[in-house]
């Protein structure tokens, strides 16, 4: 390696929903012989993600080190409020700055590479890449800072050419040229990370893989032998391509770690896990409808397909011009539902599909509210709570949801409006079709998206460097608390978050 790499102070790589569970065991096994050295020689536990919403806040709570309550980011599409609306949230919409940013003022050099959900920083002294090769990259696609850089390192690496991962696949040959797709990207992430760490003299050296991600979704089923969608002639082509992204990153790991000194501090982050798609999300409108007294309405959300690809069909520079485009698209084809939501009490909101999303239609706060705040509202929530906590799902007889939060109960700041009011927390053991309650009685639905795995909420950290030392932290460690770690390994303290640093319990004084 070259001398100059040693002088990177701290290394920071991120693992993107890579399961927490799966590290451990196939680190224990022997797979990860990297992990395995992050383990024998650091501190390492577990990370605590933002309750509830940690599938689309997870990123932005890290990078902002606050919570979703004050940077306002929680799903790649957000109930809008002061209206009935859903729109897809930009990057560029998250409320506080990233942590780099401020590392950037105080003269540090900083390269940043692929963490999810952000926007090209123009970092005065140092590099930004942004979707190079991302799960659910934003649409605006891959961009560079500085701008100038663009062409090279296209040439030298290319780019991603699977863009959004999500697709049905049904044989085993598609599954293993997925597999095989992954594995090449974590191979160019490697190089093209190897290529920056090399040029040294880092402050703060920042890169993320996200094929853990991508994998973890389209083919839970097949690493689950248990899972309802397993296959074994399609596993039998395609063996179990989360096990050998894993390995992979791993291996991605080992190398970059090969580029520093003693006397760097490597910080490695597997933000929130992976487990089987079992969730009643889907359905979640129809319970609350019919809880409501609703009657069934005629529904339309074929079509809802057909508007996101007329959507994406319109050129980039068109579609960024202005929301209102997509809402005449949507109307046009007969799926914005808002004046719909406009006359409920309550109703299902976007918060991706872990945990469902409940926005209550509240006076004062949404155009037309139909509770009022104080009681009223406050007994709507507990009667919700009761009536959701009553449900089963059928093929199992066992309670269809675990928990009710309130998000009051969980955050606090500016942004709070901005949440869903109630998360609902499902009992993910089983797949969910029917469910029954003595109020509705069985409601029917089919999950037709073509995911097998979604989120967990638990992920990892090590850290490894001077002065560190060797263990596991029992008590889990807030995502938000990682960006003031890092800082202050660089010599910067960050003002006006909600996180706090880590590094005196770690060993450094």
């Amino acid at each position: 390696m070259g001398t100059v790499s040693s002088l990177t102070k701290v290394l920071f790589i991120g693992i993107d929903a890579a399961d927490k569970d799966l590290i451990l065991k196939w680190t224990e096994a022997g797979i990860l012989p990297n992990f395995e050295k992050l383990i024998q020689t650091g501190t390492w536990g577990n990370t605590q993600s933002p309750a509830g919403l940690y599938v689309g806040a997870v990123w932005p709570s890290f990078y902002t080190a606050v919570s979703p309550a004050r940077h306002a980011r929680y799903c790649y599409e957000q109930f809008q409020p002061g209206s009935y609306e859903i729109e897809r949230v930009s990057p560029r919409e998250v409320k506080k700055e990233p942590f780099w940013e401020a590392l950037n003022r105080s003269g540090k050099r900083v390269a940043v590479i692929d963490v999810p959900k952000t926007y090209t920083s123009q970092l005065s002294n140092g590099v930004h890449i942004v979707d190079w090769g991302s799960h659910d990259p934003d649409p605006t696609g891959f961009s560079v800072w500085p701008e100038s850089m663009a062409r090279d390192l296209e040439n030298q690496f290319g780019l991603d050419t699977m863009h959004n991962c999500n697709a049905f696949r049904t044989t085993g040959e598609e599954f293993r040229d997925f597999r095989d797709n992954l594995l090449h990207r974590i191979r160019k992430k490697t190089e093209l990370s190897s290529y920056y760490l090399d040029q040294g003299g880092w402050d703060c050296f920042i890169t993320v893989f996200s094929e853990s991600h991508c994998v973890g979704h389209q083919c839970w089923h097949l690493h689950d032998d248990q899972h309802y969608k397993h296959d074994p002639r399609i596993a039998g082509v395609a063996g179990d391509p989360i096990k050998e992204v894993y390995k992979a990153i791993d291996e991605g790991i080992g190398e970059l770690l090969g580029k520093v000194g003693e006397d760097t501090h490597v910080v490695v982050f597997a933000s929130h896990g992976m487990g089987p798609h079992y969730d009643a999300t889907f359905m979640l409108d129809d319970i609350l409808r019919q809880l409501e007294g609703d009657p069934p309405v005629q529904k339309r959300e074929s079509l809802a397909p057909v508007a996101s690809k007329v959507w994406k069909l319109l050129p980039q520079n068109v579609r960024s011009m202005s929301k209102p485009l997509r809402k005449k698209v949507r109307v046009g084809l007969g799926v914005d539902n808002s004046a719909q939501l406009a006359r409920r009490k309550c109703f299902r909101i976007p918060n991706n599909d872990a945990y469902g999303g409940i926005r209550i239609n509240l006076a004062g706060r949404e155009p037309s509210g139909k509770v009022n705040p104080g009681n009223e509202y406050d007994e709507l929530c507990e009667a919700l709570t009761r009536d959701l906590m009553e449900f089963i799902n059928v093929a199992t007889g066992e309670p269809l949801v675990k928990a009710v939060l309130r998000s009051k109960d969980h955050y606090d700041g500016e942004y709070l409006h901005y949440l869903p009011d109630l998360l609902v927390e499902w009992n993910r053991s089983a797949p969910v079709s029917e469910v029954f309650s003595p109020k509705t009685g069985v409601i029917s639905g089919v999950y037709k998206k073509c995911r097998t795995g979604d989120h967990t909420s638990e992920g990892l950290f090590f850290i490894t460097g001077p002065s560190i030392s060797q263990g596991r932290l029992e008590l889990p460690v807030s995502v938000m608390d990682l960006a003031p770690t890092i800082s202050e390994l660089t010599g910067v303290e960050l003002s006006d978050v909600d996180g706090k640093s880590i590094a005196p319990l770690v060993g450094v004084q």
